[in-house]
């Protein structure tokens, strides 16, 4: 491209005084004369987006922020990230400061404090036990990395185990030490913080004062630094509708099965446009109150857009919004943005460029997308690396980018977008080294430019094409699965639609204030937000995620409380279950008669053979349970130190509650209201299915017959005053006693339909004690060798031939314990609509790294063929597996079983593949090395018959960092900590490391047919692929 060099004269002139010293030194306040090198056009414009947000946290009773995280990130994150930018004249970068950020951040600077500021001012030989427990507790609460720059640091935390003998002059310490941890470097190589950080222990109290008052300048400048950079035109500054939500769910829930056809939707579909487009309001309103300017650009929460909100933001004259490459892929009906082994994307003259998303009366609103690979390379990875390789390898796909730029005829724009405060902790010098070099190398380099949105849509945005629709998708996935479509979730949106429509109803009466109901109103929208519908269900875990729980229902509340009114009880229930119990030993085989409970009037022994059992120290000393093939048996033993008399289950209530894998999931999390008597609504802990009560006015022999209730009220529902404990249906379940033992017989038909390795849940209530009985959780029980599945498939594969080929190792880490990738066994089955699969494992199934579905060490794949023999679907198998179907043959769905995101793919007839879903019923048994997957034939595999189809199944090395976004691990010639070893040295093997296959050798036969190949990854030929074998009924 043409360059000029252009003498100009610039002149500022400035009519108050400069907020920011930093950006004041930076920025020249005389007129000079410049001699400058323009570009006509650059080849490649970067687009650089820093994302600051933190969720609104709740105060206590005395006014404080339970958590300090925007206190602290404002200090070591958010004013160093603004004035790092100011320290490169030439570099433009947009950032988003979302409003309930700009809204806490203005409570700080007007003398708010949180928890960890009060405790930190506490003097030390003042502090109380319980004030010392929580600065023990909480004040370790920093990046180990960041931790280590500091020796006292260190050894405090060395010695925390320990602490209730530490000094006033440890504790004193510790408070100081934690403040300064989470300052950012360049104010720490700064006075009066510098000689704070060269002192390095035996703090005074003084020095608190000090380094508070430091805090409280950094993040007075926040704010005001953003408006003064955004002012002179090297920054753009956006904003998020209000309180973060997921905007396309606020307008209505039912979006969430477009991209997600599994997902479980609320009883009470959430369905308010209006309120989606206040939050767009509000959130610009806060944003130009505080910065002085009215954003003209948004990033949707979670990048979260859809057709039906775009119009949302235009109304309030947005320009621009930004999302992610999901959304752009299934708006244009492509499957995904492939990626070579480079991590390089492979079209970027689609992905690099802003689409405009079509109004029909509106102005057309540009959309940018998020790179996903470039930005969570910057957000996970290059802290991993040095500055100088990191920047490198970003300037790779950026170098790959402007070879088709400059063959258009506009030069594309790479998106980068993450959260601004979240990496840098992982990074050495909080990221100061890598942000450095990356601003120096985009603004020396001659054939890019970084630009802001507004800038490039000012430039080209006559040249942008349009979508014809919008998906709804978030910035990384192609749907809102982490918001809604668990159980967990469905609550939390049910309770949201409750409180919106108490809300409406007062609103209606003409009974409150305007003043009343818009500080209701003002709850109600925080309680919209995403951030507390992140924390729900499985998909994603905060270590504490019942704060965020509490923090949800707390806003509920308050829309009640400040219309003066009681919130409903319900809202006392946490919607997060405990994790259940175990029993201390679990039944491992069936009853092969069904049995009676007494004989003759004594316990009948031979039901609690081999029982699983549970022992407590409470008012039940023992549980257990067996099955036969056609019941489940329950022994509830009484503590004799607890009910002396001979037969206490005659004067003692107990309620059952039941939570069973198949049957449909009431909206009851707590203990009923009984025949209109209101009682303790303890929170169950399970989502319960059914319930026994067992009435010890009708053991008035040795047994009765009741029934097992199915027709609990939901949460909050009118019918809750009404409910009866009285029997409507057939009573099947027998109960009956024996000194202090109680007997339940259950029918298994009761319980719906169960397999192997399925979990059922169990919590007992009592009247009397108006508690749980122990244990104080729920209990888990797994289902043996008991199924009403119908199975057509059952295959043993050969043991010890987890060596793929023949020649692979493990990977040396002690994870990979001896049999965790050998399969014994694969089985399918059908069960009321759905296709069971059972995987056996030669070992037990670990859980090391706590994946949320008890699944860390393997992946395992299955790839389904329809219809066998007429060479349709997909060849190729998933990601990195080096392997393809065998001969005229081709898969249709692709399921991924692992712990973190398990997948099912469809194949398309263009012989490409698009996500189905990531949600589907997996259950582990970890002891037994058993892992079951249950499937809904019509709604995620598309229909047909299961018996009729052909089915791979493999195992690989499960690795959340694996190459190329494969999440498996490599099979290396030599084994490493994370690889697997033993294979050639060749870039086409296959990555698998077991194959269910029942002929002896014919695995290896298959893994080692792969042909001769030299060249690259990214050209490998189908033909030199090693392929897999099939299995299916009959064979």
């Amino acid at each position: 491209m043409k360059k000029f060099l252009l003498l100009f004269s610039i002149f500022f002139i400035f009519c108050s005084q400069p907020v920011s010293e930093e950006i004041s030194e930076t920025v020249q306040t005389t007129v000079q004369q410049v001699e400058e090198e323009v570009d006509q056009e650059p080849e490649l414009y970067v687009m650089l987006m820093w994302h600051q947000h933190q969720p609104y946290y709740t105060k206590n009773d005395e006014g404080y922020y339970t958590r300090p995280w925007v206190r602290v990130h404002a200090t070591k994150d958010y004013l160093d990230m603004v004035e790092l930018v100011a320290d490169y004249p030439e570099m433009k970068a947009t950032f988003n400061l979302t409003p309930v950020l700009l809204r806490q951040l203005e409570d700080y600077s007007n003398g708010a404090k949180d928890l960890y500021w009060y405790y930190t001012e506490i003097p030390a030989d003042q502090l109380t036990l319980e004030d010392k427990t929580f600065i023990v507790s909480r004040f370790f609460d920093t990046n180990p990395k960041v931790i280590a720059r500091f020796p006292r640091y260190v050894e405090l935390r060395n010695s925390n185990q320990s602490w209730e003998e530490w000094s006033s002059q440890d504790l004193r310490d510790l408070q100081i030490l934690f403040n300064l941890a989470w300052t950012d470097p360049k104010y720490l190589n700064q006075e009066p913080l510098k000689s704070l950080v060269e002192k390095g222990q035996n703090y005074d109290e003084q020095d608190k004062s000090i380094l508070l008052n430091e805090h409280s300048k950094l993040i007075d400048k926040v704010i005001p630094a953003h408006a003064e950079l955004w002012e002179r035109g090297q920054i753009e500054v956006t904003t998020t509708p209000y309180a973060h939500p997921i905007l396309p769910l606020i307008f209505d829930t039912n979006l969430a099965a477009v991209g997600d056809v599994g997902a479980e939707l609320p009883e009470n579909r959430f369905n308010k446009p209006t309120d989606a487009a206040i939050q767009v309001e509000k959130g610009l309103d806060i944003a130009e109150r505080l910065l002085g300017k009215r954003p003209t650009g948004m990033w949707p929460a979670e990048g979260a857009v859809s057709q039906e909100v775009l119009g949302m933001f235009a109304k309030e004259g947005i320009k621009w919004i930004a999302t992610g490459e999901y959304v752009l892929s299934k708006s244009l009906d492509i499957p995904t943005f492939k990626r070579n082994t480079k991590g390089i994307v492979t079209n970027p003259e689609i992905l690099y460029t802003p689409w405009y998303g079509q109004l029909n009366r509106q102005d057309d609103v540009a959309i940018f997308f998020r790179d996903l690979a470039i930005s969570d390379q910057v957000g996970f990875t290059y802290s991993g690396m040095s500055a100088e390789m990191a920047v490198a390898d970003m300037m790779k796909s950026l170098e790959a980018a402007r070879e088709v730029s400059a063959t258009l005829d506009k030069p594309l724009v790479v998106s980068i977008v993450l959260d601004g405060e979240n990496a840098w902790e992982h990074y050495q010098n909080d990221g100061i080294d890598f942000l450095s070099l990356m601003y120096e190398t985009l603004t020396t380099t001659e054939w890019l430019k970084t630009t802001t949105p507004t800038e490039y849509i000012e430039k080209y945005g006559s040249q942008i094409n349009k979508l014809d629709s919008v998906f709804p998708a978030s910035w990384f996935q192609p749907n809102f699965a982490t918001w809604i479509g668990e159980t967990e979730e469905t609550y939390a949106w049910d309770y949201l639609q409750k409180t919106r429509a108490y809300y409406d109803r007062a609103n209606a009466s003409g009974n409150y204030t305007d003043e009343q109901l818009e500080l209701a109103f003002d709850y109600m929208l925080l309680a919209e937000g995403s951030d507390w519908f992140w924390w729900y269900g499985s998909d994603q875990s905060s270590g504490n995620d019942d704060y965020f729980g509490s923090a949800y229902r707390n806003l509920l509340k308050n829309v009640y409380l400040s219309l003066g009114d009681s919130p409903p009880a319900y809202l006392d229930i946490p919607i997060i279950s405990p994790s259940a119990q175990l029993f201390d030993s679990q039944s491992e085989s069936i009853l092969e008669t069904n049995q009676a409970l007494l004989i003759s009037g004594s316990i009948n022994n031979t039901i609690w053979n081999d029982a699983g059992v549970i022992k407590s120290d409470g008012l039940i000393s023992q549980i257990q349970y067996r099955f036969s093939n056609e019941f489940l048996y329950l022994s509830f033993q009484k503590s004799s130190s607890a009910m002396a008399e001979s037969n206490p289950w005659r004067n003692i209530d107990l309620d059952i509650y039941l939570e069973s894998p198949s049957r449909t999931k009431l909206r009851r999390s707590s203990v009923p209201v009984k025949d209109g008597v209101n009682v303790n609504q303890e929170f169950l802990g399970i989502e319960t299915t059914q319930a026994i009560f067992h009435k010890a006015e009708s053991l008035n022999g040795e047994s009765y017959f009741t029934c097992t209730k199915r027709d609990l009220p939901n949460e909050g529902s009118v019918k809750e005053e009404t409910f009866s404990t009285e029997c409507l249906t057939k009573k099947t379940t027998e109960i009956s006693s024996f000194g202090n033992e109680l007997f339940v017989k259950v029918p298994l038909e009761e319980l719906g339909s169960l397999s192997f390795g399925d979990k059922i849940k169990l919590r007992m209530y009592s009247d009397i004690f108006e508690n749980y009985i122990e244990p104080q959780r729920p209990l888990a029980l797994f289902v043996p060798e008991v199924s009403n599945v119908e199975l057509f498939l059952d295959i043993t594969d050969p043991i010890n031939d987890d060596y793929g080929e023949g020649s692979y190792t493990y990977p040396l880490d002690g994870v990979c314990i001896p049999g965790s990738y050998d399969l014994e066994g694969f089985s399918a089955g059908i069960a009321e609509g759905s296709l069971v699969m059972n995987f056996d494992i030669l070992s037990a199934v670990k859980n090391p790294w706590g994946s949320p579905r008890s699944l860390s060490v393997q992946t395992i794949d299955v790839y389904i063929d329809k219809d066998f023999g007429s060479n349709t679907g997909v060849k190729e198998l998933g990601n990195y597996r080096f392997a393809k179907m065998p001969e005229s043959s081709g898969w249709e769905y692709h399921i991924v079983i692992e712990g973190w995101e398990p997948q099912i793919w469809k194949a398309l007839p263009n012989g490409e593949s698009e996500l189905v879903t990531n949600q589907f019923d997996i259950v582990v048994v970890p002891d037994k090395g058993v892992i079951v997957v249950k499937l809904d034939i019509e709604n995620q595999l598309g229909g047909g018959n299961p018996e009729d189809w052909h089915y791979g199944v493999i195992i690989m090395s499960q690795d959340g960092y694996g190459p190329n976004g494969s999440r498996i691990r490599e099979i290396n010639p030599s084994a490493e900590q994370y690889r697997g070893g033993g294979a050639p040295n060749i870039v086409n093997h296959p990555n698998i490391f077991d194959v269910i296959s029942p002929k002896e050798g014919e695995q290896e036969e298959y893994l080692s047919s792969y042909g001769e190949y030299e060249g690259s990854i990214d050209d490998m030929p189908l033909d030199v692929l090693a392929s897999i074998p099939l299995v299916a009924k009959n064979q």
